[in-house]
């Protein structure tokens, strides 16, 4: 689908409730913006980008900035043709970044990536709540087998349900549960084998004062 031309209706999935979703922009915003109210499409802006660009760094890494502003680019353009609300349009958003990232690497020829960082992991680790902190996520997400961390990305980072999610990367919901499932896992045994590095370095520091 061209830029120009990204539709979207009223998805009839339930709407999961997430570990860390973006709040909703009303009805009557997207609407505003759709008809060209600047401050309603910047509102819309402020509200989604945060967590469309975390998902889009750890899938296309430094290209993610030119991905999401290819991607507002297109949102900009179609945003009149929409008819939904706050979870609609987040899916209709997640769905056009995709499209967006798909045209980046078949120009550049590559595969989607998992952006690490080795030191990432320790330093934003929230040990009181592991799989409510953001942060640590992404961090996480970073060990995962690609698919396994679009899937989980897209389901915490991005709040979208898992039939949004079979949608999107055309996929059955099984196999999305499946990846979840698999991802979730995981990331609960980094975050044991993490905390337990923690508690380890603080006993040691606690030795020498």
């Amino acid at each position: 689908m061209a830029a120009g031309d990204e539709r979207a209706g009223r998805p009839s999935a339930p709407r999961p409730h997430d570990l860390r979703q973006p709040p909703t922009v009303l009805e009557r915003v997207i609407v505003r913006a759709g008809r060209g109210d600047q401050e309603s499409f910047d509102a819309i802006y402020r509200t989604y980008q945060p967590h469309l660009l975390r998902h889009l760094r750890l899938t296309c890494g430094d290209r993610a900035d030119d991905v999401s502003a290819a991607t507002w680019a297109s949102v900009a353009t179609s945003i009149k043709n929409f008819e939904g609300d706050g979870h609609d349009f987040r899916k209709w958003l997640f769905t056009i970044a995709r499209r967006r990232l798909v045209d980046d690497l078949r120009r550049s020829a590559r595969d989607p990536i998992v952006v690490a960082d080795p030191e990432h992991l320790d330093r934003s680790v929230d040990f009181s709540s592991p799989l409510e902190s953001v942060e640590w996520i992404e961090g996480a997400l970073s060990t995962l087998p690609v698919r396994q961390a679009e899937v989980v990305s897209l389901r915490i980072v991005g709040g979208l349900s898992v039939a949004d999610v079979a949608e999107l990367l055309g996929i059955s919901p099984e196999n999305v549960r499946v990846l979840s499932h698999r991802g979730l896992t995981a990331l609960r045994a980094s975050f044991v084998e993490s905390s337990q590095r923690f508690s380890a370095r603080t006993e040691e520091i606690s030795k020498r004062l």
